[in-house]
């Protein structure tokens, strides 16, 4: 077999090794059951799975109010004080996008608002969705 076959076959085990299910970053839904809190107000305490969060403040909010004219990216980020260590840590969550956190992932699922065209939003008008998945890995928790 010459080198560049050899190379060529040994690009393709790597790449399907990398490609299974057991090295995946985000579970899928199919593989583990996520856990939702509703509803969280921003500097609310709440427990998400095992992880005690705190929703403290909006890093991002570029949302269009209307799509139809809107020609950026839409983004909007929070920050969350997790308390499940000794020293409480800040993460930043991302609409719509897992954070890997100890234990497993946290999504920003939904701000409970709609953007305005003009001026910010209060805090007090945020009613966060925040789920938490399970990091699972061959049928055992991690």
């Amino acid at each position: 077999m010459s080198w560049s076959i050899r190379i060529l076959v040994m690009l393709g085990a790597v790449a399907t090794i990398l490609s299974g299910p057991a090295y995946s970053q985000v579970p899928t839904q199919s593989q583990v059951r996520p856990i939702i809190a509703n509803d969280l107000s921003f500097l609310e305490r709440a427990k998400v799975g095992p992880i005690e969060l705190t929703p403290f403040g909006v890093v991002r909010d570029q949302r269009c109010a209307d799509p139809r004219f809107c020609y950026r990216p839409e983004d909007l980020r929070v920050y969350v004080i997790l308390h499940d260590q000794r020293i409480p840590r800040e993460v930043v969550l991302t609409l719509g996008q897992a954070t890997r956190v100890p234990g497993g992932f946290l999504v920003l699922r939904d701000p409970g608002t709609r953007p305005r065209s003009r001026g910010a939003l209060a805090l007090t008008e945020y009613s966060l969705d925040i789920e938490f998945i399970p990091n699972q890995r061959r049928g055992r928790q991690i």
